[in-house]
């Protein structure tokens, strides 16, 4: 496996993850998804990426986490053998995580890229209370049965599951969940259903991590009465469960002073067992960690990505809109000038045509003497154009009419955004972008790139199609010859019809023009159908022409433009492209590397 592209891989993953995150909690009651999302970025980071970077599976990391006064530091102290996490009666007294470690153990650990996310080590020793986006180490020197535990884990202590508004300790709580092999889930007697420590307990168990669950601070007697209410009350309604469910019974304060000796020992090395247990052989738990990290971020990507649900359908509306207009749009130009416009190109092209027909040398003679003949049809044709026609009216210009329907397309989305302002922050921030001309003036001067493309286009393809209706004949003599013989042929079966018919009378001089003038009217007749089909084509062709190269693009570019420009929509349309795919990328490199360490999992 190639490591730059895996770190790559993590890192870009991690990023969008944490942008998103972002995003999130700018928007109202989404604090649990930002969680969530937290939680996700924190998996790939912290557990997937220093595994697909070889770091070994020495320490494991065993995390303590529970609501406000729930015993955590009694429970990380059981761990530990010693009094090292400091027990204050104050809620959230724990702003930042406190890792406690071997007194002898290297710490190497935390030096994978990327580590912890924002979380910054600590040089020197703080109080847990310190508010700030930090981490701290604490070297802690204990008993044999403890020093033995913290050969292979290093314990966290974390601030307290009190409330997902917590936008400054709760992400640093994740953070270190996100890191977790094993996790010890603390809740006291009084509080263990709590709503907000049982939501954290949830998202805990659909992550795949190992939980022990522990129930403090209650009489001996009670215990197993609360353990059968905690399992039925709470985690009965879980998708997961829990691996183990104890009890930690109280304690006073002289008896927790050692957590090696008296009663207190009993329960302590209970702990100990199962969490050596589920830690034991230490590749195999870290094989587990990253498997499930990696079965969740698959799963549950849709579930992830579902906060930017709100975004999505505001760009959809949008994108509505958008389409609205644009059919708008090309209905008008179809309507105002397509329709009326005669492409007078083609008028001259039909002329080209029928004086394409006529007999060409000594058969000029001819074609001039019936020319003469039909002089009578000329002018009373001239006459009936002239005097009994409806006039044709006057066609817009092309570029008015298009700039005209441009206006309108605008005005509408510039009504729209203004009416849905207030249903979103897109809505506001296309709102804003007509207020301040932004996006109408940048409309124009893609139209007017556009616009002259299609002029360019619309030339060549209305000047080819026109020379194509004589220059196709004049490439094939055979045929033209053979539709000027069918021609000469129909005029002197007219002619000679006539003759034949009445034979040579006073009336032939009104007979023979009429007869020529008809086979004439057929000929132009026929060339006229042909020219209109043409003419029709070729409108077909300029709208197709239109919409390539401008109300297309446009109507890309409208659609496009709030997810542009550096605004907050383009970084969200990045993050929602590329999360999926980098999703299913890194589950893949997962279960190869899972694969080359011929581990279990």
């Amino acid at each position: 496996m190639n490591e730059t592209t895996s770190r790559a891989l993590v890192g870009q993953l991690s990023e969008d993850i944490s942008w998103l995150e972002q995003h999130c909690r700018q928007q109202k009651e989404t604090a649990l998804q930002a969680g969530q999302l937290r939680l996700a970025a924190a998996l790939v980071r912290n557990a997937i990426g220093p595994y697909l970077d070889g770091q070994a599976p020495i320490p494991l990391h065993v995390t303590v986490v529970g609501g406000a006064s729930s015993g955590k530091s009694t429970v990380v102290n059981l761990l530990a053998g010693a009094v090292a996490a400091e027990a204050n009666a104050q809620a959230g007294f724990t702003r930042h995580p406190v890792c406690y470690t071997n007194a002898n153990g290297a710490i190497s650990w935390p030096a994978h890229l990327g580590f912890l996310g924002p979380l910054i080590r600590l040089n020197e020793p703080a109080p847990s209370s310190l508010d700030q986006d930090v981490y701290q180490v604490r070297r802690v020197t204990s008993d044999t049965a403890s020093a033995s535990l913290l050969e292979n884990f290093v314990i966290w202590d974390c601030p307290d599951m009190t409330t997902w508004a917590a936008a400054g300790y709760i992400p640093r709580l994740l953070e270190i969940c996100g890191l977790t092999d094993v996790l010890v889930y603390v809740a006291s007697d009084e509080r263990y259903n709590d709503a907000i420590p049982t939501q954290f307990l949830q998202m805990l168990l659909e992550a795949g991590k190992p939980v022990i669950c522990t129930l403090t601070k209650m009489r001996a007697a009670d215990a197993e009465a609360f353990l059968e209410h905690f399992r039925a009350e709470v985690l009965s309604k879980m998708p997961g469960s829990a691996l183990n469910c104890m009890a930690i019974p109280f304690f006073t304060a002289q008896e927790l002073a050692n957590p090696t000796t008296g009663r207190v020992a009993e329960f302590r090395i209970k702990l100990l067992n199962q969490v050596s247990v589920l830690g034991y052989p230490p590749p195999v738990a870290r094989a587990r960690t990253v498997r499930l990290a990696a079965n969740y971020l698959v799963l549950h990507s849709e579930q992830l990505l579902s906060v930017a649900r709100d975004d999505l359908n505001a760009l959809e509306s949008w994108n509505a809109a958008v389409e609205a207009g644009r059919s708008e749009f090309e209905a008008r130009y179809r309507q105002e000038y397509l329709a009326t416009e005669k492409f007078r190109r083609f008028d001259e092209a039909l002329i080209r045509l029928i004086e394409l027909l006529e007999l060409p040398g000594v058969g000029k003679v001819v074609s001039n003497t019936l020319w003469v003949v039909r002089t009578p049809f000329r002018l009373v044709k001239g006459w009936v154009q002239q005097n009994l026609q409806r006039q044709e009216s006057v066609n817009q210009p092309e570029l008015p009419v298009l700039e005209t329907g441009l206006k309108g397309w605008l005005d509408f989305l510039r009504k729209e955004a203004l009416q849905r302002s207030d249903s979103h922050a897109v809505w506001a921030h296309i709102e804003k972008g007509f207020d301040n001309n932004q996006l109408p003036n940048q409309a124009k001067e893609k139209f007017q790139l556009g616009y002259r493309a299609f002029q360019l286009g619309l030339a060549n393809e209305v000047e080819r199609t026109a020379r194509s209706i004589y220059e196709e004949l004049e490439k094939n003599p055979v045929l033209l010859n053979t539709l000027r013989g069918s021609k000469l042929a129909l005029d002197a079966a007219s002619i000679g019809g006539v003759v034949l018919a009445g034979g040579l009378n006073i009336w032939d001089v009104v007979l023979i023009p009429l007869a020529a003038s008809v086979s004439q009217y057929l000929v132009e007749y026929l060339g006229a159908q042909y020219v209109e089909q043409q003419r029709e084509e070729t409108r077909n062709r300029q709208e197709a022409l239109m919409k390539e190269h401008l109300a297309q693009p446009l109507g890309e570019w409208l659609t496009s433009w709030p997810s542009t420009g550096g605004s907050t929509y383009e970084r969200l349309h990045q993050a929602l492209k590329r999360i999926p795919g980098n999703l299913q990328e890194l589950n893949e490199m997962v279960t190869g590397a899972l694969a080359r360490s011929g581990v279990a999992n």
